[in-house]
């Protein structure tokens, strides 16, 4: 198990995992926040944050998981 969780810590998975949390994180907070970032509401910090938290750790996850499934 730490075998494969140290193996998602690569810095070219991390990269990866940063690549795919900035462009689904964006598209998640356009359409989650739409009425803060294009109306009058004021966004919310905290959702926004997990917005590009939550894909980046499933992507981690799922790292961990595919090496897993190979040994």
């Amino acid at each position: 198990m730490i075998a494969q969780l140290t193996g998602s810590l690569r810095p070219q998975v991390l990269f990866k995992a940063l690549r795919v949390a900035a462009f689904v994180g964006t598209v998640l907070l356009l359409i989650n926040q739409s009425d803060a970032l294009f109306g009058d509401a004021s966004i919310r910090w905290i959702p926004a944050l997990l917005t590009y938290c939550v894909p980046f750790c499933v992507f981690l996850a799922g790292q961990a998981s595919g090496s897993n499934d190979k040994d």
